[in-house]
C-alpha cells in the first residue's frame, strides 16, 4: 500500500513498507532506472518473503514530487529521514541497476546504521578509467549529454519514451532485445511483464524529466570516494551482463575497502530474478556486531 512521506522542504516522497514487521534486518529497496517504487512487486518470493521491504520513489518517479538539482547524497538522505520516521536503527540496503549508487550513497552517509550493502547489475563512477573503458557507445553518448547539453537529453528522452504509458510492452520487448534470448523469455512472461508494465507506467506517470533528473544525478561527479565507504558490500555481477558489464563490478570491488565480489556465471542483467535464491541467502548473512565494527 503506498505511504507519503513529507520533507522538511515540503516535497512530497511516495514509498511502500511492506513483508514481515518481525522479520530479520529490514531492506531498503533502491530501484533502477526508470523504474519506480512498483519494482518491488517483480521481485520473486525467494527473494522478498520473510523480510521486511522499504522503497521510496526518487524525485520525479512514480508520485514523488520532482526535485531537480539535488546530488546523489541528497537523494539517499529521504532514504534517511524514512528509516527515522519508521523508527529503524538498523537495516540493509540493496539497490538494483541504477539504484546502486545510491545504495552506496546511503552507506557513506550512514555506516553506522547500514549494516550491508547489496548491488545488483550496478554502475560505478565515470571517473574511474575501468569504468570509463567498459561504457557501450550509449553510455558516452548519454554522459556526453548529461554534462554538455542536458536540454537536448530532456528532448531525447521525451522523443524515446513517448507511447510508453500506452504500449509500455513496446519499450520492454525493445530492452529485452538487446540483452539476449534467455531474458526475452524471462520478461515476456506474462505474470513478469504485467509487473514489468506498471512499474514502467508508474515511473513516468509525471513524464520523463525524473528520468533526466536521475540520469543527471548518476552521470556527474560522485559525491563521496568509494574508498572511503567502510560498510560490507555485496557486488551481485552477471557475467552476461549487457548493461552493466563485468568490468565494472570487479571496478567496484577493487575500490570498496569491504567488498565481496560475487560473478554469477549465467546471469544476465536481469539477476533480481535468475538468481534470487543466492541474493537472498547473502542477506540472510549475519552481519554481528564484532564484524560491522570491524569493517567501520
Amino acid at each position: 500500500m503506498k505511504r507519503s512521506l513529507t520533507l522538511d522542504s515540503g516535497h512530497v516522497v511516495s514509498y511502500e513498507d511492506i513483508g514481515d514487521p518481525n522479520g530479520r534486518l529490514p531492506v531498503l529497496f533502491f530501484h533502477g532506472t526508470p523504474s519506480s517504487r512498483l519494482q518491488l512487486k517483480l521481485l520473486p518470493a525467494a527473494l522478498r518473503d520473510g523480510l521486511r521491504w522499504i522503497v521510496f520513489d526518487r524525485p520525479g518517479y512514480g508520485e514523488s514530487d520532482r526535485q531537480p538539482g539535488l546530488t546523489m547524497t541528497e537523494v539517499a538522505a529521504m532514504g534517511e529521514v524514512l528509516v527515522s520516521r519508521l523508527g529503524l536503527d538498523a537495516f540493509q540496503v540493496l539497490g538494483f541497476s541504477g539504484g546502486g549508487p545510491y545504495a552506496l550513497a546511503c552507506a557513506y552517509a550512514m555506516p553506522e546504521r547500514v549494516r550491508c550493502v547489496h548491488l545488483a547489475g550496478s554502475p560505478g563512477p565515470a571517473e574511474l578509467p575501468e569504468i570509463w573503458s567498459a561504457f557501450r557507445l550509449q553510455d558516452h553518448v548519454l554522459f556526453t549529454l548529461v554534462r554538455r547539453a542536458p536540454w537536448l537529453l530532456r528532448a531525447l528522452l521525451r522523443l524515446r519514451m513517448a507511447g510508453v504509458q500506452r504500449r509500455p510492452e513496446r519499450f520492454v520487448a525493445q530492452f529485452a532485445a538487446k540483452m539476449g534470448a534467455s531474458d526475452w523469455s524471462l520478461l515476456s512472461a506474462p505474470d513478469v511483464l504485467a509487473k514489468l508494465c506498471e512499474d514502467l507506467r508508474g515511473a513516468l506517470r509525471q513524464g520523463t524529466a525524473g528520468m533526466a533528473d536521475d540520469f543527471a544525478v548518476l552521470n556527474r561527479p560522485w559525491p563521496f570516494r568509494l574508498e572511503d565507504i567502510r560498510v560490507p558490500v555485496h557486488i551481485w555481477q552477471g557475467a552476461q551482463d549487457r548493461v552493466n558489464r563485468p568490468q565494472v563490478g570487479l571496478a567496484l570491488a577493487a575500490h570498496l575497502p569491504a567488498a565481496q565480489f560475487h560473478l554469477l556465471e549465467s546471469g544476465t542483467h536481469t539477476i533480481l530474478l535468475t538468481h534470487a535464491v543466492e541474493i537472498r541467502a547473502g542477506l540472510d548473512q549475519d552481519v554481528g556486531p564484532d564484524r560491522f565494527a570491524e569493517t567501520r
